[in-house]
């Protein structure tokens, strides 16, 4: 089957050419820039500043507050950090009284509520938490109530929930041992793996070009079974020419998570993974693909959007495609 003629791109309905630009490289790859927080800050927390929302007892609504966490996902022994801050007219303003409970919901929770150790951090308070310490075998919520007062303020009430994946319930580590090899105008960067638990598992890392620049993101997402081994992530080898890399290429932020489907929480983590690895073969921009992905899916898409077009319909313009395989 031949693909569709691409017309001139002056010529291209909006449409059809947000389609292309989305389905550029496979699903299983991405092409990182400045606005990729969500690759480039896996697992951040998004709370700010907010009003107050109890006000029933409070005539002033001039009061703001911002109770977060330094992550979503926590797992084996790492902290947690928690802070609380207030502002009153837009000014920081240091609570009077705090309190912050955690409590763990779901598989593996067992014993009660616990308070946290508080310390005054500038015009905050902070709270550093080792989950781990109390429920090695929870997979599933923590949550964290916060109870607090301030000057002219009356008692609120907030809570923030993260998920965590106890020691105990660790199902696989990365080993440190990788490889890395060209394929049909890609790049390949075989992880290394050690399995205690078998399953659907999803293996992501970022790759950075010689001046330490994050470009390029790829995702394994398959069956592990048990035992040493490793798997392959896959660089389509147009991202770097999009984003003009120059190697050698380092990976970095590798992490990954065993899938439970039909599950809460649906997924049980892998161990944090700190180090990074630099490629060692040789590598120039030549031995990397400079074609569009194709596929007889996308292919089918296309002729579907010039179909319609060609029919008088009138389109809009796609955010979201799904998988592109």
């Amino acid at each position: 089957m031949t693909k569709p003629a691409a017309p001139h791109e002056d010529e291209e309905p909006a449409p059809l050419r947000r389609y292309r630009e989305l389905t550029r490289y496979p699903s299983s790859t991405r092409r990182i820039t400045e606005d990729s927080f969500d690759l480039l800050n896996p697992g951040a927390r998004h709370e700010r500043r907010m009003p107050i929302p109890d006000q029933q007892n409070n005539p002033d609504h001039a009061w703001q507050v911002r109770f977060t966490a330094d992550r979503y996902f926590v797992r084996d022994a790492q902290p947690a950090l928690l802070s609380l801050e207030l502002w009153h007219e837009g000014r920081a303003r240091l609570p009077t009284s705090v309190e912050m409970i955690a409590e763990p919901i779901g598989d593996g929770a067992t014993g009660g509520a616990i308070p946290l150790d508080l310390a005054t951090s500038g015009t905050g308070v902070q709270s550093t938490f080792v989950p781990n310490d109390h429920w090695p075998a929870l997979v599933g919520q923590i949550r964290v109530t916060t109870i607090f007062t301030a000057e002219g303020l009356s008692q609120q009430t907030g809570s923030l929930d993260f998920y965590f994946t106890g020691a105990d319930r660790i199902p696989a580590r990365f080993t440190g041992e990788f490889a890395d090899r060209p394929l049909r105008g890609d790049l390949v960067v075989e992880v290394g793996v050690d399995v205690d638990k078998p399953g659907r598992y999803r293996v992501e890392g970022n790759l950075a070009d010689a001046t330490g620049r994050p470009f390029g993101w790829a995702r394994f997402d398959g069956d592990l079974a048990g035992g040493v081994q490793s798997l392959p992530l896959v660089f389509y080898g147009l991202v770097f020419h999009d984003a003009e890399a120059t190697p050698p290429f380092t990976l970095q932020q590798v992490r990954g998570y065993r899938a439970r489907r039909g599950d809460v929480p649906h997924r049980e983590d892998m161990a944090t993974y700190s180090g990074e690895y630099r490629t060692t073969s040789p590598y120039t921009i030549e031995d990397f693909r400079t074609e569009e992905n194709d596929s007889p899916r996308k292919r089918r898409m296309i002729a579907m959007y010039q179909d319609a077009l060609d029919r008088g319909v009138r389109l809009t313009t796609p955010e979201y495609v799904g998988a592109a395989k």
